[in-house]
């Protein structure tokens, strides 16, 4: 028997604060696979909403055949904090609602983010772009300033006057 098991969690810091056995770590822990998060590879996104698209118009037998050039600029504008699970689901729900051969970005139905210029990968940043970007995805994922805080390894004070700089 083989398991696959998948967390977002740092297991070796829930093992160290006694929260996760060390014992099922071990065990767990034969092959570790760092994947990053979706927004980190933008360079997939439109593979996968391609291949997901066709599957599903195959699926339920849909007429949609691609997406629209603005449908594709805003798949790779959004965040996705859903993950891969999230474009599934968004490109699933176009793919049933969509009467026509392109996909446009009314059907997509993203729920609209903030503009926070988040970064793309690759993408050549200042040093303080950088830090903005870095905090403010910590703070996104952090349920209070502590965690936050402990998480960027600073005390809270200066995490408090980093947001104020970055008005974040």
């Amino acid at each position: 028997m083989r398991i696959l098991a998948a967390t977002n969690l740092n297991l070796e810091d829930m093992v160290r604060s006694g929260r996760f056995r060390e014992d099922l770590l071990y065990r767990l822990n034969v092959i570790t696979l760092n994947l990053p998060a979706l927004r980190e590879r933008s360079e997939d996104i439109l593979t996968l909403a391609d291949r997901f698209l066709a599957r599903f118009v195959k699926e339920y037998a849909r007429p949609a055949r691609g997406f629209s050039e603005e449908a594709r600029a805003a798949l790779l504008n959004y965040r996705w904090p859903g993950n891969i699970r999230e474009l599934r689901n968004v490109i699933e729900r176009a793919s049933i609602i969509c009467p026509q051969e392109r996909v446009e970005v009314s059907h997509l139905g993203m729920a609209e983010q903030p503009t926070n210029n988040a970064p793309r990968v690759g993408a050549a940043l200042s040093l303080d772009e950088l830090e903005k970007a870095h905090i403010g995805a910590v703070l996104a994922t952090s349920e209070t300033l502590d965690q936050a805080a402990k998480t960027l390894g600073i005390d809270a004070s200066t995490l408090y006057r980093k947001r104020k700089q970055y008005n974040l």
